[in-house]
This record gives structure tokens, C-alpha cells and sequence, in this order.
């Protein structure tokens, strides 16, 4: 994958592109693979900048609204409500881990960008130096690294009070697409 993220831009979009509009297919296993593609390329910010690039949380989201409404009956070309079936179960499981890897992709990049530039030994700061997470190399979004950002944010002065503060864009869009209502949704159901 990171020979794949180190290709022209152009075709790393056109990639996210054909996973994006694999999202929509009618074929469940094609979704799922799609789902399961962006669970494991998310930690790669050539392919999450690329898939931020074209506005496709909503994308991800449809699927789990499709998934939540077959229990609630909300869909209107079902005639009654249905239990989820084995297949819907686990398009809805992959497409909850690709959001995850999503989440916590952007959580890493948000508290890299506030972290306070600190003085080198060679006196030039941190944020003159050129980035050092490349775009084609994989981002560490284990729990254990997960984990490590929130205690530092908890006992760090300076970074948890601007980490309150910082705008996260992955998480506006989130809620301002009703994501958080059709998670809430998908609880329900299962």
C-alpha cells in the first residue's frame, strides 16, 4: 500500500474514487470489500486526504442508514420491518471499522498539527522542519498509540486545553451529516 501511496496524487484519487463509488454498488460483497479497503487504507493519509478531498463521509454514513432502517421499518421499499440479515450484520461491523480507523487517523493528524513547536538542538523549531509523517507512510492508530494521544492530552497544560479548542473538520462534517443520529440508530437495531 505504501507503493501505492507514493504514486501521483491523480491516481491515488482515482483509486479512492473507484472504492467510493464501489460504496454504492448493489452487490453486497462488492461494499463490503470497499468497506474493508478503506478500514485498512485509512491509516495512510495520501488515501484519507484523497477521500476528504471527495466529500465522501456520507458515503460511508448511507450505509449504515440503510442498515439501521431495515430494523426500524424507516425504509419504504420494505413492506415491514425485518431483522438484519448475516450480510447486512457484517456491512455495517466494516463500514463501523472503517469510520474508527477514520476517527482516529484524524485525531492523530489534529493533535501533530497543535503539538507546540519546540526548539531543535540545531535551534531551527519543529514546524520549520519539513513533515515528518509522509503521506505514503502508514500512521500508528493502534489502541496502544490512541491510548498514548489521550493521556497526553490529559496531563499535558498546554495541549489539552488547545485541543479542546481546535476546530476537527473530520468531526463537523461527521455531525453535521447526522452521522451521530444514525450511529445512535444503528445501536437500536442491534
Amino acid at each position: 500500500m505504501e507503493r501505492v501511496c507514493a504514486l501521483p496524487l491523480v491516481v491515488i484519487h482515482q483509486v479512492v474514487k473507484l472504492a467510493i463509488e464501489l460504496l454504492d454498488c448493489s452487490q453486497d460483497q462488492a461494499r463490503k470489500n470497499s468497506a474493508l479497503f478503506f478500514a485498512a487504507a485509512f491509516v495512510f493519509r495520501a488515501i484519507l486526504d484523497a477521500f476528504d478531498a471527495q466529500d465522501s463521509l456520507q458515503k460511508l454514513l448511507a450505509i449504515l442508514k440503510d442498515a439501521a432502517s431495515v430494523r426500524t421499518g424507516a425504509n419504504t421499499d420494505r413492506s415491514a420491518p425485518e431483522v438484519m440479515t448475516s450480510s447486512e450484520k457484517q456491512m455495517a461491523f466494516h463500514t463501523c471499522f472503517a469510520l474508527r480507523q477514520y476517527f482516529r487517523a484524524h485525531l492523530l493528524l489534529l493533535v501533530d498539527s497543535i503539538r507546540p513547536s519546540r526548539i531543535s538542538r540545531g535551534g531551527v523549531p519543529s514546524s520549520m522542519k519539513p513533515n515528518i509523517r509522509a503521506a505514503y507512510k502508514p500512521l500508528d492508530i493502534s489502541n496502544e498509540a490512541v491510548d498514548a494521544i489521550f493521556l497526553q492530552l490529559q496531563k499535558d497544560r498546554r495541549l489539552g486545553p488547545t485541543f479542546v479548542k481546535a476546530q476537527w473538520p473530520a468531526v463537523n462534517n461527521f455531525l453535521a451529516s447526522s452521522g451521530h443520529v444514525t450511529m445512535l440508530e444503528l445501536c437500536q437495531v442491534m
